[in-house]
């Protein structure tokens, strides 16, 4: 079946810790820094948990996108859903500071322009506005200082209704369709830290580097909707499809269309 986005986000940082965990242990007479040609000794433990919060985030969204903002619980409480709100956006804001963290770590060229790209998600600037900021937002564009407050009658399901300025003005997000956003520019993301790191970590190892390249191409097929199949003595069957990439990240049996993940 075709992996969802989420479930392709999570392969990419599965193999990217594979990737470095290789790395680590292939040998003994250069230190970590050395081994993964970072700036300071410190930054391994940077690296490591900044790895453990891609994964941690991953695991709540995925519940997330399970049960919505009503959660499973058979009781219809307003608490739990603003609790699972600022939950889904406090996971998806620590997400992607933390893959923002590998593109520093990794010295990846321009961390701007991967920062701009998550300034730009609809998820981030909600995670500001009801999760952060609520009384004291500045409005990028005008400077001016706003406030956002959820409409409680407006949490359910997928949706939130929020307003601005005291209710002055609505606005209703589709914390789903958000979700898929972030996590198409989160797989992004990583797919430029992982071909990085490869090139950096692996040069001049052709064998090594063959592989790591392999294992890339066959992200890249899943991510874009294909299937890989893998034996276990070692071949591997690769399938496209004509399916319009990943579908959703959402992986519940209300799905509007067939989804996996």
């Amino acid at each position: 079946m075709i992996k969802s986005s989420l479930s392709v986000l999570d392969s990419y940082a599965a193999a990217f810790r594979d990737l470095i965990n290789a790395k680590v242990w292939s040998r003994r007479d250069k230190t970590i820094r050395e081994l993964l040609c970072l700036n300071k000794r410190e930054d391994w433990d940077f690296l490591c948990v900044a790895m453990d919060v891609v994964e941690d985030a991953s695991a709540a969204i995925r519940h997330f996108l399970q049960f919505g903002l009503d959660g499973p619980t058979r009781y219809h409480d307003v608490g739990e859903r603003y609790l699972r709100l600022y939950g889904l956006l406090s996971a998806a804001h620590n997400q992607q500071q933390a893959a923002l963290k590998l593109v520093k770590l990794m010295n990846l060229p321009s961390p701007q322009a991967t920062k701009a790209k998550l300034d730009g998600l609809d998820i981030r600037g909600l995670r500001h506005k009801l999760a952060s900021h609520s009384t004291d937002y500045q409005n990028p564009a005008t400077q001016n200082v706003e406030t956002y407050a959820p409409v409680r009658i407006g949490l359910s399901g997928f949706t939130c209704v929020y307003s601005k300025d005291r209710g002055k003005v609505f606005y209703s997000l589709d914390l789903e369709a958000g979700i898929e956003a972030h996590c198409r520019v989160l797989i992004s993301v990583l797919d430029a830290v992982y071909a990085k790191s490869i090139r950096t970590l692996y040069k001049g190892q052709g064998k090594k580097l063959a592989e790591l390249t392999g294992r890339l191409g066959d992200l890249r097929t899943e991510r874009d909707g294909g299937l890989v199949l893998r034996q276990p003595e070692g071949r591997r069957f690769v399938i496209h499809t004509l399916a319009d990439r990943n579908l959703t990240s959402r992986s519940t049996g209300r799905a509007k269309k067939p989804r996996a993940g």
